[in-house]
């Protein structure tokens, strides 16, 4: 169940970042998923979001 809400989230905050001139992805390091946005106006950032 939470994979199933986790793509659905992903799928509309993809769509969210593409209106407003933003780039998402999500990679693993060290067991940890991180999550790396780029946005024109505000520069890029990367959070961690739990665990791969």
């Amino acid at each position: 169940m939470t994979r199933l809400i986790d793509r659905v989230l992903a799928r509309v905050a993809h769509k969210e970042t593409v209106d407003a001139g933003c780039s998402r992805y999500e990679f693993c390091k060290n067991g940890i998923k991180y999550l790396r946005m780029c946005c024109k106006d505000e520069g890029c950032y990367t959070n961690p979001i739990g665990r791969c």
